[in-house]
C-alpha cells in the first residue's frame, strides 16, 4: 500500500473508484440511505438559476483566446444533445481562433467541450462520425465584439435528465446545474459562409457553420471515484465495484491461510458485498497478486491459493445466493513499478486480493426526474446537481510552491461545493517564476507527485478528518493496465503561461458523506489545509 502523511498522520492508502465532461442529473444508482439531514423534500431541493451562463477567461493552449462563454440552450433531439453556446472574443480586433475550444489540438471547433452527468456518473465527449467533429468551426480569423453562435454536438442524454455540467476547456471551467430541454421542431444545420472578419463590427451576431453528421448512441465513459483507505481500496462506478485488499493483512509471508487480522477486513468486505452486489448479475471474482519476486510457477500458484482462501470465506458469510469465480495472476499485473528506490514499498502494492461484482441499480437513469434528482438523490453521499455559480467566492486557504527546475507557484483554494456524486474543488494558480521563465503549454505543470498516474494533479486529494479517507481524483473509464486513463481536470492547461498570470482551474473527487460539511484539502506539493469548508447547497 501506498504510504502518506495528512499531519503527521500516516495512512496506508487504498482507492475507490466511482464513475464524464458533461455531467448529468438524474437518479443515485446504489445510494446507501439516509434522509438527507432531516430535512423534508421541499428543504433540499437547490435553487436553480434560469441563467444567464455565462463567464469569461482564457482558453487555446497556443493563442490563449480571451473570450466570454455563454451556454444558450441544450436540446435533447431522437438522436443527439446539441449543446449551443455563444463565444465573443475580448480584444478589440481580429485575432487568429485556432485551438480556440479544442484543449491543445490545433482545432477551430468544439472539441474540447465535455459534458458530465454527476449522479449518473458518465461523461461524454463531442461526437465524431468518421474521424471528424461533428459541430461548429469558428472561422480562422475572429472580431472583438463580435457574437459567434456556435453548436457542439453529444450522445442523446437519457430520459430523466433534466440537468448537466458543462466543462469548458479554459478558465471559464465547470457551468453546472444546465438544464437539458426537449427539442421542439426539426433540427436545422447552419451551412452557411459567415461573413469575412475585415467586414464585421463589434455587435455584430456570426453563425458559424456546422459540420454535420451521425451521432453515435450509448459511448459515455462510466467514471469511477478514487477513494484510499487504510487496507481497503474500492474501484467503483454506478454499476460495478473492485475492491482491492493488501495482501499482507491478510497472510502471513508466503502463506495462504488467513491471519487473525484478516477477519475484520473480510468482514467489512461481506457486508458491503451483500449490501451492494447484485446476484442475479454473476459471478463474484476474487483474483490473487503476488510481488515480482521468486519463481513464476510459485508465484502463480500462490495467488490462486490465496484467492480461493478468500472465497471460502465469502461464501461462508454470504451464501450460495451468489455466483463465485476465483484466478490468479501471479506477478503479470503488477500495480507499481518494482526494483526502484521504493522497492519494498512497491511490492506491498502489488501483494493484493481483488474482489469485483456488479452494483445492484435501484432505478434507472431513465426513470429519474428532476423531482427525484433534488429529493432521493439526496442520499449517502450523492447530493442534487449542483446549482450554476457565476462568480467564485474567496479563498479560504493559500500555498506556495517551487520545484527544482526554476519554476514557482502561488495557489489559492476556494471553497469546495458538492455536485452529484462528488465534490468539486476550485483553485487559482499563479506562475510566481522570474520573469524569462513561461510555463510550458504541453508538459507543465505536473502535481502528480507519489499520487495517481495520468493525473496532473494527482496529489491532491481530500481527507476526512473523522474517518481518515482519502479521496483522489475522478478517473474517467476502467482501469486498464495497458493504457494511462484521464482524469476529471481541466481539458488542457494551462492557458496563461506568462509569469505573473493566474490559471483557475478546478478538479472532481469522491463526495463524502452528506453530513460532512469540513475536510482537510491535501494539496501535494503546496501542503495540506485543514478545516476547509464545503459550501453548502443553494436554497437550503
Amino acid at each position: 500500500m501506498i504510504r502518506f502523511s495528512v499531519h503527521g498522520t500516516p495512512l496506508r492508502l487504498g482507492a475507490l473508484f466511482a464513475g464524464a465532461v458533461l455531467l448529468a442529473g438524474g437518479c443515485s444508482p446504489g445510494s446507501d440511505g439516509g434522509d438527507g439531514g432531516g430535512k423534508d423534500e421541499e428543504e433540499q431541493k437547490p435553487t436553480y438559476s434560469d441563467g444567464p451562463f455565462e463567464r469569461e477567461g482564457v482558453s487555446g493552449m497556443h493563442q490563449m483566446f480571451e473570450s466570454s462563454f455563454r451556454i444558450d440552450k441544450v436540446e435533447r433531439y431522437e438522436d443527439r444533445t446539441v449543446l449551443r453556446f455563444t463565444t465573443a472574443p475580448s480584444g478589440e480586433d481580429e485575432e487568429l481562433s485556432p485551438d480556440a475550444y479544442s484543449g491543445g489540438i490545433l482545432d477551430s471547433g468544439p472539441s474540447g467541450i465535455r459534458l458530465i452527468d454527476p449522479v449518473g456518473r458518465k461523461l461524454y465527449y463531442p461526437a465524431h462520425d468518421d474521424g471528424d467533429l461533428v459541430g461548429s468551426e469558428l472561422p480562422t480569423y475572429v472580431v472583438g465584439g463580435v457574437d459567434y453562435k456556435m453548436e457542439a454536438h453529444f450522445p442523446r442524454l437519457p430520459d430523466g435528465t433534466e440537468r448537466i455540467t458543462v466543462v469548458f476547456p479554459g478558465t471559464q471551467a465547470e457551468f453546472t446545474g444546465i438544464p437539458v430541454e426537449e427539442a421542439e421542431g426539426e433540427r436545422k444545420v447552419p451551412d452557411e459562409e459567415p461573413p469575412k472578419y475585415y467586414s464585421l463590427n463589434s455587435g455584430d451576431e456570426v453563425v458559424a457553420p456546422v459540420n454535420d453528421g451521425e451521432v453515435s448512441d450509448g459511448y459515455g465513459w462510466d467514471l469511477y471515484s478514487i477513494t484510499e483507505g487504510t487496507e481497503i481500496k474500492r474501484d467503483t462506478s454506478a454499476t460495478h465495484r473492485q475492491v482491492d485488499l493488501d495482501a499482507d493483512v491478510l497472510f502471513e509471508f508466503d502463506e495462504a491461510e488467513l491471519t487473525d487480522e484478516a477477519s475484520s477486513v473480510l468482514d467489512e468486505v461481506v457486508a458491503e458485498t451483500k449490501e451492494q452486489a447484485d446476484p442475479d448479475k454473476p459471478p463474484i471474482t476474487i483474483t490473487g497478486h503476488t510481488d515480482g519476486k521468486g519463481d513464476e510457477d510459485y508465484n502463480q500458484t500462490l495467488s490462486e491459493e490465496r484467492a480461493e482462501t478468500v472465497r471460502d470465506y465469502l461464501e461462508a458469510e454470504l451464501g450460495s445466493e451468489y455466483a463465485y469465480e476465483t484466478e490468479g495472476k501471479g506477478a503479470t499485473e503488477p500495480v507499481a513499478e518494482e526494483g526502484g528506490a521504493d522497492d519494498e514499498e512497491a511490492r506491498a502494492q502489488n501483494r493484493r486480493v481483488e474482489i469485483s461484482y456488479n452494483i445492484k441499480v435501484a432505478e434507472t437513469q431513465a426513470e429519474a426526474s428532476e423531482e427525484k434528482t433534488a429529493s432521493a438523490g439526496r442520499t449517502g453521499d450523492t447530493a442534487p446537481p449542483a446549482p450554476f455559480r457565476e462568480k467564485d467566492p474567496e479563498p479560504v486557504a493559500t500555498g506556495e510552491y517551487a520545484d527544482d527546475k526554476g519554476y514557482s507557484y502561488d495557489l489559492e483554494l476556494l471553497p469546495l461545493y458538492r455536485d452529484g456524486a462528488y465534490l468539486v474543488a476550485r483553485f487559482r494558480l499563479t506562475n510566481t517564476s522570474d520573469k524569462d521563465i513561461r510555463i510550458a503549454t504541453i508538459s507543465g505543470p505536473y502535481f502528480s507527485g507519489n499520487g495517481l498516474t495520468g493525473a496532473r494533479f494527482g496529489s491532491f486529494g481530500v481527507v476526512d478528518p473523522e474517518t481518515e479517507t482519502v479521496y483522489r481524483a475522478v478517473r474517467i473509464g476502467d482501469d486498464d493496465p495497458d493504457e494511462i486513463r484521464d482524469y476529471i481536470e481541466p481539458p488542457g492547461f494551462p492557458y496563461e503561461q506568462k509569469p505573473g498570470s493566474t490559471n483557475r482551474s478546478f478538479l472532481y473527487f469522491p463526495a463524502p458523506p452528506l453530513d460532512v460539511e469540513k475536510v482537510t484539502f491535501d494539496a501535494g506539493p503546496f501542503g495540506t489545509f485543514e478545516d476547509v469548508p464545503i459550501e453548502p447547497v443553494p436554497g437550503e
